[in-house]
């Protein structure tokens, strides 16, 4: 039996759209029209060749660079050089400074605008006044950041408002508290100003505030020049300046030694200087020098000697005290000064009169004309110990 011919299966594929370039080259090119063949003919052969010319030129060209490209030999890389360990090290430090840089401008910026709010306050070293005044007065409120509040402007606006602060200081505490810290001022001696007002004035000299009992206050009426301020919160000045830091230096020594009973402080003649010891003893302290162990050597003498019955009179010399090592004592009547209401300096006289029957002369040679008291010693001690004999004076020699 004959096979039946096999039919060829007929390819369905479409051509591929991507053929070699020599296939496409080798296509058969369709036939041109006879129009065609008349346009190319008026083309020159000339015309033709210089665009076939060209064409390969450029190919020939781009060829040859290509092959001389290859033919060259590549330069070998440049090896980078291994960091030393000096430069490690300094680009570790650059990186770590860069990076604290960052987080402190953070911090710093985080602490300004959020954080370290004012939310309570501590006040210390006020008894005249309340903590809450003294807050109000500082005029920092709270949610105010304790880095920015005005710290001191409010120092300045407290001791405005408060004559008794002498000092202040307004600090902060973190991570909210505003702290102030007062230091009150010590009340030192009395200015009379009129026939009923005195002034108080502290022992630093500033006017704390004025007064018509001066009886309420255990403090020495202060003789002297006249004082050139009255307002309160001031700070006091008189005609002579040498006499302020006279008076401090005076007022300073008692306050720092707790010495009580000082009704008087006379200093209308600065070169003859003497407080007034409970309206009864006249303590001589001469020119300004050596004022505090002058003053400590006096109220030790009448402490521990002249005054133990409470009932000494008279006129306690220790001008010379610093030098000579000798105090002198006259017993009479003491008589209170008569204070003028801000009184000026007045000249002294090469003689002054104590109580209208004895006199003192500063020509005298270690004693007095009369009978007196003489204490010999180096009150050498932290408190002007006496270590000195006593005994009475006639003249002729000492009695003991």
């Amino acid at each position: 039996m004959a096979k039946k011919p096999t039919k060829k299966r007929r390819n369905t594929r479409r051509p591929s759209a991507r053929r070699p370039v020599r296939e496409q080259v080798r296509r058969p090119q369709p036939r041109r029209s006879d129009e065609e063949e008349e346009m190319l003919a008026e083309f020159s052969d000339d015309t033709n060749e210089f665009y076939v010319d060209e064409v390969q030129q450029r190919r020939e060209s781009s060829r040859n660079k290509k092959n001389d490209q290859k033919k060259k030999p590549k330069k070998p890389e440049k090896q980078r050089k291994p960091l030393s360990p000096t430069q490690r090290k300094l680009i570790r430090i650059l990186s770590y400074g860069a990076i604290v840089s960052v987080v402190l401008i953070v911090g710093v910026i985080l602490s300004l605008t959020v954080l370290f709010k004012t939310q309570t306050y501590e006040v210390s070293g006020v008894t005249k006044y309340t903590e809450e005044a003294i807050i109000e007065a500082s005029g920092i409120s709270k949610g105010e950041n304790i880095f920015l509040a005005p710290k001191s402007p409010a120092e300045k606006r407290i001791k405005q408002e408060f004559p008794y602060v002498e000092d202040v200081t307004v600090s902060f505490k973190i991570p909210d508290a505003i702290r102030i810290s007062v230091v009150e001022a010590v009340e030192g001696y009395l200015v009379k100003m009129n026939s009923s007002d005195y002034l108080v004035i502290s022992t630093k000299g500033r006017i704390l505030e004025q007064t018509n009992k001066p009886d309420d206050y255990d403090l020495p009426i202060f003789i002297g020049p006249k004082l050139q301020s009255g307002s309160v919160g001031d700070y006091v000045s008189y005609e002579d300046e040498s006499v302020l830091d006279m008076i401090e230096g005076i007022t300073q020594t008692f306050a720092d030694n707790g010495y009580q009973g000082i009704t008087e402080i006379d200093a209308t003649n600065s070169a003859d200087i003497s407080f007034t010891y409970d309206d009864r003893v006249k303590v001589k302290l001469g020119i300004p020098e050596d004022l505090d162990y002058k003053i400590r050597t006096a109220m030790t003498i009448i402490n521990e000697n002249l005054d133990k019955n409470g009932s000494a009179k008279g006129i306690l010399d220790v001008s010379r005290c610093n030098s000579t090592k000798r105090s002198y004592f006259n017993e009479q009547e003491i008589h209170p000064t008569e204070v003028k209401p801000s009184e000026a300096a007045t000249e002294a006289s090469d003689d002054a009169q104590w109580s209208g029957e004895v006199y003192y002369d500063d020509s005298y040679d270690d004693s007095y004309s009369d009978d007196s008291y003489v204490y010999e010693g180096d009150y050498s001690g932290d408190y002007g110990d006496y270590s000195g004999d006593s005994g009475y004076n006639s003249g002729d020699g000492y009695y003991e």
